[in-house]
């Protein structure tokens, strides 16, 4: 295997006098091991820790997380199709919509049962979370790149700090990992982790769990920011832990265009940015069929900073308890809020599906044929800027192979012969967005696309998610 930069391991090499050095994919995968056993033990063989700069100050009195829904529980079931003689129509002809009268289904639970789960350790508040820069060289950076994911998921943490997150480290991005309080018996080994790297917010009134973490943990980490945060941040990116980001690429073609670049006195110092956009939402469509809603896919979406201010402040007013993705459409249909909506193409985010991949070669790159246009292939181009559905290591690892900190690499020509091709067939399903219903669209009264009555498309992007030329 071939690669131009040995960046995950060119700590570790120099120990070796192997005349073949061992391959990248064996380093990254050591070193995050070794790091995990090393906060393990430390874990297990501390009860506390020294005093650590940042970590160990007084706690501010967490937030109670937001009530449980009301006592008479809406029926269970999928949501019912909308009747058009239901809607109320404001004041310039537009549908007044309002969330689906139902119980809310969250990877197989309903709402009504999950928020009577027993809670299984105390929620002790844990060291208040540093939010500085690992790396101190006093640029602005606007842009916060936040991987939701579970406290216990220590080795994908490693593998995203070691790959995307060095690569890109020169990026105008804070990067951070947002994890929930996973109880008194893992605090050592998390506040050794974070005094390591100093790149975790600790939610710590909110228990590690799949349902806490599927609902309400996005919206409580936009309350953490809104509240803790000493940074402001023009733009903040919601990611998977299965999600390679090409931050460079991202940088450049979705972000710096909506950004005002400030500068010093003479012209010569870029002193700050300031988003020249205001309640935008970056991402690519999804529709969910049972709730009859629609909203960005939660692998990675980006929102500006009144954004974050104004969904815990409607979470308060409103309690909603469903799918974490589900409850933001429902809190802006609710506010009656108007979003503009910044559409990923297939091309550039995309759910990868290894059955693309080119026969009898071990790549991410897509097979002869491949359909980009669809929500499932493999990598193609040069136009990619996020990929989904990362879960296993070889896969992520093939994938951080085909970058440096430039962005994406060349894609390899296809062999002349492609060998014979007894695997099982890609399939192509069709984006999310194409599930979306007729009745959900509508004109806004300055020409652009309506959906859902909250998701403003930009102007001159059609239901096809592809912008016309001006004059068309």
């Amino acid at each position: 295997m071939a690669v131009n930069r040995a960046w995950a391991a060119e700590g570790l090499r120099s120990f070796s006098n192997r005349p073949r050095p061992l391959p990248t994919r064996f380093w990254v995968i050591s070193l995050a091991s070794i790091f995990v056993l090393a906060l393990l033990f430390v874990g297990h063989t501390s009860d506390s820790l020294p005093s650590i700069p940042g970590l160990n100050k007084e706690p501010e009195k967490a937030q109670p997380p937001p009530p449980t829904p009301e006592s008479n529980d809406p029926p269970k079931g999928p949501a019912k199709n909308y009747d058009p003689e239901e809607f109320d129509l404001d004041e310039n002809g537009l549908k007044m919509w309002v969330p689906p009268h139902m119980d809310a289904l969250v990877h197989g639970v309903h709402a009504s049962d999950g928020v009577k789960r027993k809670p299984t350790y105390p929620l002790d508040p844990f060291p208040q979370t540093p939010m500085t820069s690992p790396v101190q060289d006093n640029r602005p950076r606007p842009w916060l790149g936040a991987v939701i994911c579970s406290a216990w998921d220590i080795k994908r943490r490693m593998l995203i700090r070691y790959t995307w997150m060095k690569m890109f480290k020169d990026v105008p991005m804070d990067q951070r990992f947002v994890i929930s309080n996973p109880g008194p018996d893992w605090r050592a080994v998390i506040q050794q982790e974070n005094a390591t790297f100093g790149d975790m917010i600790v939610l710590d009134h909110l228990h590690e769990d799949d349902f806490t973490a599927n609902t309400v943990k996005t919206v409580e980490f936009y309350r953490w920011l809104s509240d803790k945060s000493p940074v402001k941040y023009e733009f903040v990116s919601k990611m998977d832990t299965d999600l390679w980001v090409n931050a460079r690429a991202y940088w450049d073609r979705q972000l710096l265009p909506r950004l005002d670049v400030v500068k010093s006195a003479d012209g010569n110092t870029v002193t700050g940015y300031k988003a020249n956009v205001n309640h935008t939402t970056i991402g690519q469509f999804y529709y969910d069929s049972y709730h009859r809603t629609a909203f960005p896919h939660g692998a990675i979406y980006t929102v500006t900073w009144d954004i974050v201010n104004l969904l815990p402040k409607l979470q308060d007013k409103h309690h909603i308890i469903a799918g974490e993705d589900v409850t933001m459409a429902w809190l802006l249909i609710k506010g009656h809020q108007k979003v503009t909506m910044a559409i990923l193409t297939q091309e550039e985010k995309f759910e990868f599906d290894h059955k693309d991949t080119r026969p009898g070669e071990r790549t991410p790159w897509a097979r002869k044929g491949t359909d980009v246009t669809s929500s499932w292939h493999a990598m193609y181009g040069s136009e990619i800027l996020a990929i989904h559905q990362l879960k296993k290591d070889d896969d992520w690892l093939m994938v951080a192979e085909c970058f440096d900190e430039r962005g994406i690499k060349e894609m390899p020509p296809y062999p002349e012969k492609e060998p014979e091709d007894k695997g099982e067939k890609p399939g192509y399903p069709r984006p999310f967005w194409t599930q979306i219903p007729n009745d959900f669209w509508e004109t806004d009264v300055d020409g652009t696309l309506l959906c859902n009555g909250i998701w403003k498309l930009e102007p001159g992007v059609g239901r096809d998610m592809k912008k016309k030329p001006e004059g068309a």
